[in-house]
């Protein structure tokens, strides 16, 4: 049983630009003669973010086999082109010029190969989870988001073609912050040293020699009690967060 060929890996970068962007790019550095593989490179990272569209990845491999052909290598081109078509098939790049669409016109695929992983993925966008999976001869993007992770094929007619998957990335849980608990306690707290001193306010009032004396013992008891309920009221709060919030 032969192998197919697999020739890109690509993991996931901390930002996840769209994959127009880096064919974007590629294609502009093709009509300026430049080097197109800086690109290619940013575009096939982004598969490693999440399943592939149909209109961006056909133009990433219309944008893959016009590179070729225009180093000089048509036959390997194909591949490219007919996989692009399959995907979109009224969608062409005038830019890359007459050459490039009649060969884009004239390709299609020479028959299908098999696709073989050790566990579910997603090809160009679809989910596939049966294997060996009779997949079209040409380019793909094999695709496991959850793993952060995305590899570029080409299968080959009558060909398997073996990839090997990571597994998914674990999953982080978040640790609760304890600080609303902790400001509700304090709040509370807070709460019945106002209240006592509330409280102790009437000894105070009732020893009272003068008029004046037991109007301020009257008015620090108000302050003190509006403070308590105040406080009360937030440290219920702030505790009711604690328990509430994820």
């Amino acid at each position: 049983m032969d192998l197919g060929i697999v020739f890109l890996v690509a993991t996931a970068a901390a930002a996840c630009p769209p994959l127009e962007e880096g064919v974007e790019t590629a294609v502009k550095a093709l009509l300026d003669g430049a080097d197109p593989a800086a690109g290619f490179a940013a575009a096939e990272a982004s598969l490693a973010c999440g399943p592939a569209r149909p209109g961006p990845l056909a133009a990433l491999w219309l944008a893959r086999g016009a590179a070729l052909q225009l180093a000089g290598d048509e036959p390997a081109a194909r591949p490219f082109y007919a996989s692009a078509r399959a995907l979109a098939p009224d969608q062409f790049d005038e830019r890359l010029g007459a050459a490039v669409r009649a060969s884009w016109e004239a390709a299609s695929a020479s028959g299908p190969g098999r696709l073989l992983a050790n566990r579910p993925v997603k090809v160009d966008g679809q989910r596939v989870s049966r294997f060996p999976a009779p997949t079209a001869s040409g380019p793909h993007a094999v695709q496991a988001p959850d793993a952060g992770w995305a590899r570029v094929v080409v299968v080959q007619a009558g060909e398997d073609l073996q990839v090997a998957v990571p597994a998914a990335a674990p999953k982080t849980s978040k640790k609760k912050s304890p600080l609303a608990g902790v400001l509700g306690g304090v709040a509370l707290a807070g709460a019945i040293g106002a209240g006592l001193g509330a409280i102790s306010q009437t000894e105070v009032m009732a020893a009272a020699p003068t008029t004046s004396s037991l109007d301020e013992a009257w008015g620090t008891q108000q302050a003190l009690g509006y403070t308590s309920v105040g406080l009360a009221a937030l440290g219920a709060t702030g505790i009711t967060l604690q328990i509430a919030l994820p």
